[in-house]
């Protein structure tokens, strides 16, 4: 791939200060390495995030995501990420929503290490709760929410993935056969863990629509509808519990 004229000065100015070999930058990023696994950081909706191999690099379709669960949000509430990665979902909304409490769940143990630190960068670790384990596995219960967010993995292990996301971890990206095997589980749960009113919010693949669709109804959670990102396409699944 072609280095832009943009990301080329970043890695410059990132070859200043550390010392890394400029050259060896722009190679690994001429075969597609991901720009923020070369620096080390990405910016994410209002907040800057360290980010290693071991998470996915935050999409600008996730924080269109953030930005649609803002414009539903009470001024204080209870929400959970499920898949947090970097914590870049939880933190967002932590960071634009002060009166909220978020616990964040991943089955990947360096990951979490890595969205805590940047939980404590960001003076946010006193409302962001971290644990370990699938889903739902990681919660109580008796714990109940606001809001269920998630961007769990949705490639299907057919479907061509792009340059970039070879680099990523493969465990946050495809999700079996149709890419549907971890909705199927989050959803089965889903409505046991909101509140009465409590939202749901999901990224998704644009050929999943109708199938996710179904696996909402089926779920009990009620009025799920598929909504559009910017550029078109189907890309974000909200429910609710009625």
């Amino acid at each position: 791939m072609t280095v832009s004229e943009r990301e080329e000065l970043w890695l410059r100015e990132f070859a200043a200060k550390s010392g890394e070999d400029i050259a060896e930058l722009l190679k690994k990023r001429g075969s597609g390495y991901p720009l923020a696994y070369l620096i080390g950081s990405q910016p994410f909706h209002e907040i800057e995030l360290k980010i290693t191999p071991d998470v996915l690099v935050p999409r600008p379709e996730t924080e269109e995501l953030v930005e649609r669960v803002l414009k539903e949000a009470k001024p204080k509430g209870k929400g959970v990420d499920l898949g947090c990665g970097s914590g870049a979902i939880a933190l967002a909304l932590a960071h634009a929503l002060p009166g909220w409490t978020f616990t964040a769940t991943d089955i990947s143990q360096k990951a979490l290490e890595l969205a805590k630190e940047n939980a404590k960068k960001l003076g946010l670790d006193s409302r962001v709760d971290f644990r370990l384990g699938s889903w739902f596995e990681a919660l109580t219960d008796s714990e109940t929410y606001d809001l269920i967010v998630t961007n769990p993995p949705y490639v299907g292990e057919m479907e061509e993935i792009d340059e970039g996301a070879s680099f990523e971890p493969k465990t946050a990206l495809f999700a079996g056969p149709d890419g549907l095997d971890c909705y199927r589980q989050i959803l089965a749960k889903a409505k046991d863990y909101l509140k009465e009113g409590g939202l749901f919010f999901g990224e998704c693949g644009p050929y999943h629509a109708a199938a996710l669709l179904e696996l909402a109804k089926g779920s009990g959670l009620a009025s799920p509808e598929i909504l559009k990102d910017y550029s078109g396409r189907d890309r974000f699944i909200r429910a609710l519990k009625a």
